[in-house]
């Protein structure tokens, strides 16, 4: 019988700001909130999961969730939606493991020319951590 790994939260900071004007994302299963920050830019939205995450269950090949929130820019306050999609590529030349990833695609509902988009590689925060 598997052990049950549910995934609660998932946070990751971009440091290199030459690069990215997205600084910090946060995402919370248990609450179903997702949380942008960057360079003016702040964004909070819902994630309507149905369920909670169990990485360690035969999903597949991954799992897709509608967002609904806010996309503020320091000019402009609108309403936007989009998916979050946590897929799995196998890792190794055995096939042995996969490694997760977290996409967001974003998009205004008013502005057809404002988008985010973006897909972070989920690691383990230590040597002895795992994600299923």
């Amino acid at each position: 019988m598997k052990q049950e790994i549910p995934v609660k939260r998932f946070e990751y900071s971009i440091t290199d700001r030459a690069i990215y004007h997205l600084r910090n994302v946060d995402v919370d299963f248990e609450k179903k909130r997702l949380h942008l920050a960057g360079e003016g830019l702040k964004v909070s939205a819902t994630i309507y999961s149905g369920s909670g995450v169990n990485l360690s269950d035969d999903i597949g090949d991954g799992l897709v969730f509608s967002l609904e929130g806010i996309l503020e820019d320091g000019k402009t306050i609108n309403t936007c939606s989009g998916l979050l999609v946590l897929h799995n590529t196998i890792a190794g030349k055995g096939g042995n493991g996969r490694t997760w990833h977290l996409s967001v695609y974003l998009y205004d509902d008013h502005n057809d020319e404002r988008e985010i988009r973006f897909n972070l590689a989920m690691q383990p925060m230590s040597e002895n951590a795992a994600l299923n």
